[in-house]
């Protein structure tokens, strides 16, 4: 068998570039994927997350979104010379609260303790053994229950 080397010909390669991290940034927001805070700072945001998948049902992964989403809903509805409505304060004012106690017990970020820890704080906060002079915590975490379940649903 014979192989014919005059007859061959090369197709130039071509190259093809990927999209910029910003196209790819964008879909993912867009797909839902990846959702970024309206109403709460990232760190905010992290804690509720955490807490969130502590108190709901297994599947619930995007009530945390949903419960900020929620926030930035009550706060689009008031009108526009009225302060924004408590409960995205509180929310804010809990979040950090939490923050600080966790960072002041373990030197660790709430969101960096395993579950099991985390889970440990939020029952010493619901029975009122952590508390903090700011906000009760225990009726703070137990409304917020209320509304991840209510969300997860």
């Amino acid at each position: 068998m014979a192989i014919n080397t005059e007859q061959m010909t090369v197709a130039p390669l071509r190259r093809t570039t990927d999209p910029s991290p910003t196209i790819w940034l964008k879909r993912l927001i867009d797909s839902g994927t990846l959702y970024i805070p309206q109403n709460l700072n990232p760190t905010q945001f992290a804690t509720l997350q955490a807490i969130t998948l502590l108190l709901s049902h297994s599947g619930s992964y995007y009530a945390a979104s949903r419960l900020d989403a929620t926030l930035v809903t009550s706060a689009a509805s008031a009108p526009p010379d009225a302060p924004a409505p408590p409960i995205a304060f509180d929310y804010r004012l809990g979040l950090d609260e939490i923050e600080i106690i966790t960072r002041t017990r373990t030197n660790y970020s709430f969101t960096e303790l395993p579950s099991e820890l985390q889970d440990a704080v939020l029952s010493l906060i619901a029975s009122r053994d952590l508390t903090s002079r700011k906000l009760d915590l225990a009726h703070w975490l137990e409304d917020l229950h209320y509304q991840t379940l209510e969300l997860a649903a």
